[in-house]
């Protein structure tokens, strides 16, 4: 009940420190990268060492160990407690459209994250103050794309640049990933209300049948998932 949760809350303020290196730490992640249903979505989220512990004592993790339906609840309130966010939504029919076009130049499905991950970040940088000490971590998929279109949009000696594995343990990257799932499931549903269907309840076979699969599937993950 509240009484316990505010208890456990005030426990791990106490047990955390807000002493930290830096003023501002940016965490990027996506959601919907491999599977067939629904856009891709990348979120970033800026946060200061106290907004983190807020965070971290409201239940902030790693969205694949957060229960769907108390995902819209969490994201509330890291919007609440950040002090700034971006999402980026790349609905279906866009990722299938631009897919074919990196195929076509010789890239990949990482260019793409590249290019969005960079994008919400910059943004994100962009109205912070040019005097703070800012930290940016992102799980890593392919650190010299990423670096290298990063480099394009801010000046990387102005930053801490982290790429590594499992970067959700950092409660920015975890709240990133909150808010690109949350956004993710959030477009399933108002899909799923406007062609009458449970997108979620259809098996990959009927979904490869639809003519207008292309408009909430990844086709080419659909089409090899078919078989």
């Amino acid at each position: 009940g509240p009484r316990a949760e505010a208890l456990v809350q005030t426990a791990v303020l106490s047990l955390t420190s807000t002493v930290s290196d830096v003023d501002i730490v940016i965490g990027s992640d996506e959601a919907g990268q491999g599977e067939w249903l629904g856009p891709l979505v990348i979120a970033a989220v800026a946060l200061t060492p106290f907004q983190s512990k807020i965070l971290q004592s409201l239940g902030v993790m790693d969205s694949k160990d957060i229960p769907i339906e108390k995902m819209a609840d969490i994201s509330k309130e890291i919007e609440l407690n950040c002090t700034s966010k971006q999402v980026l939504l790349i609905t279906p029919e866009t990722f299938n459209l631009r897919f074919d076009e990196l195929h076509k130049e010789g890239k990949d499905l990482n260019d793409l994250l590249a290019w969005g991950h960079s994008k919400t970040i910059s943004e994100i940088y962009r109205d912070l103050s040019p005097k703070m000490r800012i930290r940016v971590i992102i799980d890593e998929f392919a650190r010299y794309k990423t670096e290298q279109r990063l480099a394009r949009l801010i000046p990387l000696d102005s930053i801490e640049l982290i790429q590594k594995p499992r970067a959700e343990e950092e409660i920015a990257v975890a709240a990133a990933s909150i808010l690109a799932r949350e956004a993710r499931e959030d477009w399933i549903d108002r899909q799923s209300e406007k062609i009458g269907v449970d997108l979620r309840e259809m098996s990959i076979l009927e979904a490869s049948k639809r003519d207008d699969c292309h408009t909430f599937s990844k086709v080419k993950y659909l089409r090899k998932m078919s078989g």
